[in-house]
């Protein structure tokens, strides 16, 4: 995982062990939210808020300058992926998005998720390591329920279209019945960005598509001093290739002045960082703990913000405990976490969790 963990397991003395949990999110290009061309609003297209509206809108101008629109994401954040479903569900995003590239995936398992989103007959037993076999595991193992419904979700979209949106899956192929020893993991975390980004030049800009793509922050944000080969897979991508994403990343690890500056803004907004109040912030105001944030200002690293609320309001979307009750499975974990350089504990895998996104507020 990345800098963008689950907070109230980060600040739990005896629990997994403490990871800077950045804001994820990648959202990376196609979406120019100070330029103009969004299509004009159609009341029949969709049902939404005018706030939920106004964020789609936001989405298709960036997608209208750029191919690559990358969103930051909060680790199993409810309002995020609600915000995602909505987005990917109206007909005129659809239309123009080609693929959707995600951090919670395994692409050795490529051919599986080509197959399930695109209507085919894909067993459960085959369709879970997709997520729960990421370099990630044991620390994530993506069973949260929105990562699963991510992939029913876009299945339901392309039901009975005849163009269908794509899921690429950004984690390298990781074989974990091969792997024994800690220097195996570690040679696939260290690829873990140069191969999103080759994912995205290969599938995506080299064959003249157009994708969203969602990831921690540590995946997305621009870094404008980073040598090349050493910033985010976005970062490497504009390094490669000169095309430059858009990047729009989620505040649940904002400063406490600065939510509470946020606090009257309607939710779901977009908030452009370029000539904005925001946009001068240091960066680590606004995504707490960011390598880059203490260095550059918010405008630097981010094209725009989504505010989903303020974080005593936001939820987190808990995996069912009993799920680790299968005792095949609960010791693979064991043994993957017998190797993993972070070597987490385990147990509160089996606990139930409160929904609330608490802790999230960076001290000030």
């Amino acid at each position: 995982m990345d800098s963008h963990q689950r907070p109230d397991i980060r600040s739990t003395p005896g629990r997994r062990p403490s990871r800077r949990v950045f804001l994820g999110g990648a959202v990376a290009g196609t979406a120019a939210l100070v330029a103009g061309g969004a299509a004009p609003w159609n009341p029949a297209a969709s049902a939404s808020a005018p706030s939920e509206r106004g964020v789609v809108d936001t989405v298709l101008r960036a997608l209208a300058r750029h191919r690559l629109v990358a969103m930051a994401e909060a680790h199993g954040l409810q309002e995020f992926h609600d915000l995602v479903a909505l987005v990917l569900r109206d007909p005129r995003v659809a239309a123009v998005v080609d693929d959707v590239v995600v951090e919670f995936g395994n692409s050795l398992h490529q051919a599986t998720v080509d197959a399930f989103v695109a209507g085919g007959i894909v067993d459960n037993v085959d369709l879970r390591p997709v997520w729960r076999d990421t370099t990630q595991s044991p620390l994530e193992t993506w069973d949260s329920p929105v990562y699963e419904q991510f992939f029913r979700t876009v299945r339901g979209i392309n039901w009975g279209r005849s163009k269908r949106i794509r899921v690429l899956l950004g984690d390298p192929p990781i074989d974990w019945s091969r792997v024994t020893s800690t220097a195996d993991v570690r040679s696939f975390l260290v690829n873990r960005n140069p191969f999103m980004a080759s994912v995205i030049v290969e599938q995506v800009l080299r064959r003249g598509r157009r994708a969203l793509v969602i990831a921690g922050g540590d995946h997305v944000f621009h870094n404008p001093t980073a040598a090349p080969g050493a910033g985010s897979a976005i970062v490497d991508v504009e390094q490669q290739t000169g095309e430059r994403a858009y990047v729009i990343s989620e505040t649940v690890f904002a400063q406490r002045e600065v939510l509470a500056r946020l606090a009257g803004t309607p939710v779901p907004s977009v908030i452009p960082t370029a000539g904005t109040w925001l946009g001068s912030l240091t960066a680590d105001q606004v995504v707490a703990g960011s390598p880059i944030g203490g260095t550059h200002v918010l405008s630097d690293v981010v094209d725009a913000v989504l505010y989903l609320g303020q974080p005593e309001r936001l939820t987190l979307s808990y995996w069912n405990p009993a799920i680790y009750l299968d005792p095949a499975y609960w010791a693979e974990l064991q043994r993957r976490d017998a190797l993993s350089p972070a070597h987490p504990a385990l147990a509160h895998l089996r606990e139930e969790r409160p929904a609330l996104y608490r802790g999230l507020a960076t001290e000030t």
